[in-house]
């Protein structure tokens, strides 16, 4: 899928602030900002131990999200930044692409009202319907 596509597809999420989506090698498929593949390389390693991504937390956009929840099917992570009122979640979901058996990986970030009980299950289908089939 061209990142065009992507983009269009993601329309409908007005929630996510940023959303990233990037291959095994950290090469940039699509990005709603200008993403820095060096940072994304950081997200590679998320779903190979829960303690150092849980420990370490992820870093986007130059913005330190604590970790707080991980899974490994699906794989997603999930945590937040920032204090009541004024918090920001990011979701980082991994998943493979069924044409080229490839891994793939698509995080966003939310605000105000968006909650993870909403955002974690979005992504998770966006990436099924989206990306993981094209």
């Amino acid at each position: 899928m061209s990142g065009e596509a992507i983009a269009k597809a993601a329309e409908q999420h007005k929630d996510w602030s940023k959303l990233v989506v990037f291959d095994e090698k950290a090469t940039v498929i699509h990005a709603s900002y200008k993403a820095d593949p060096e940072e994304l390389k950081e997200f590679l390693p998320a779903f190979k131990e829960r303690g150092p991504t849980l420990g370490k937390g992820l870093t986007l956009a130059k913005e330190h999200y604590d970790i707080h929840r991980w899974s490994y099917n699906p794989c997603v992570t999930y945590g937040r930044r920032g204090k009541p009122g004024n918090m920001q979640g990011i979701c980082l979901h991994k998943f493979t692409n069924e044409k080229t058996k490839k891994d793939l990986y698509a995080v966003i970030t939310f605000g105000g009202d968006a909650t993870t009980a909403r955002m974690v299950p979005q992504l998770v289908e966006f990436c099924a319907k989206h990306v993981a089939t094209v």
